[in-house]
């Protein structure tokens, strides 16, 4: 009781003070007009009470759009990944699949005659891709993927990707398994099936047809992503 009893004596002195006392925001009469002390208070109130500017990525949560080289710098590059195979071929990245195979592609319909399948992914160095393949009339599968500049990212060719022998198991996709199983380069195929054809001269043809011994009607392959700089 007795400090709010001094506070408000010292706030009375205080207006006395103001208003009594010569040239202090003075107006012409050298007193503080009520419109100036107002602005007094109010700009006080507002020193002590305007909180410290808001860090909004971090309070509210940052929504904005993230463009592809922040992507590519953090996780990896953001690519489309187009792919064909004659007969038939089920792709997993990493052990995911990039579409919906069934049945698989052992016994689902011939898919030779449309057009390369697509999706959208994100690649890395060190990733897998793991194929699955049945071979009709013609063989061998085709798989480009490419930034969003349309440059080559990664694709089936000798250097990368490998023909391996997982024997009947359901897991054969799984990276591991591909990695841990017997394994020979691949086979080219020097005529590829014309969806093939028209999906590599849209990238300047560097892409090849790969594929195991011609002879066999079930394949599987694997490719490890490098040289993502």
């Amino acid at each position: 009781m007795k400090f709010r009893n001094l506070t408000i004596a010292t706030v009375v002195f205080f207006l006395f003070f103001l208003f009594t006392a010569p040239g202090f925001c003075a107006a012409g009469d050298g007193k503080v007009t009520m419109e100036e002390w107002v602005k007094i208070i109010n700009s006080g109130k507002l020193k002590q009470t305007s909180p410290p500017p808001a860090d909004e990525t971090k309070d509210a949560g940052f929504k904005g759009n993230v463009d592809s080289n922040t992507v590519s710098n953090a996780q990896g590059k953001a690519v489309t990944i187009y792919w064909h195979m004659a007969d038939d071929a089920d792709v997993y990245l990493n052990g995911k699949p990039l579409r919906n195979y069934q049945p698989s592609f052992k016994t689902r319909p011939d898919e030779a005659p449309q057009p390369a399948f697509k999706a959208q992914a994100i690649i890395k160095n060190g990733d897998v891709f793991t194929v699955g393949g049945r071979r009709g009339g013609s063989f061998g599968l085709m798989l480009i993927a490419v930034d969003a500049n349309n440059q080559i990212v990664f694709m089936t060719d000798q250097q990368s990707w490998k023909v391996y022998e997982p024997g009947e198991r359901p897991d054969w996709f799984s990276p591991a398994v591909a990695l841990n199983s017997p394994a020979k380069p691949v086979t080219v195929q020097p005529d590829p099936w014309y969806p093939q054809k028209e999906l590599n001269s849209k990238y300047g043809n560097k892409a090849l047809s790969i594929w195991s011994t011609p002879a066999n009607t079930f394949a599987y392959l694997y490719g490890v992503v490098n040289g993502i700089r």
